[in-house]
């Protein structure tokens, strides 16, 4: 969700100082990816989200910035009395061997 990749975005900035000025704000990824793509300035996204080029085309880097960052938790939900797919099974064992890393 937009708003709460913008709260997130917030919080690790906010141990920075002197603290970044944010110039725009938006709920279109693609917006950033291109504002991003075209020397406009910087942005923190998930993963998820990163792509290596904008919609014209232009290239965008990514650099990881993980370290001391806050911890994102992730809760994962399904229909009661449904069948998990293999990928389903295998998602769920990665994420509790990950747990508490």
């Amino acid at each position: 969700m937009a708003d709460e990749m913008e709260q997130e975005a917030g919080n690790l900035l906010s141990a920075l100082t002197p603290r970044p000025r944010v110039a725009f704000r938006t709920r279109s990824v693609e917006a950033v990816r291109s504002l991003v793509a075209t020397g406009a300035g910087v942005a923190l996204l998930p993963d998820l989200v990163y792509r290596p080029w904008s919609l014209e085309g232009d290239r965008i880097e990514s650099r990881d910035v993980s370290g001391t960052l806050p911890v994102v938790q992730v809760g994962v939900v399904w229909r009661r009395g449904a069948p998990l797919s293999p990928e389903a099974h295998d998602f769920i064992a990665l994420s509790q061997a990950s747990r508490g890393r």
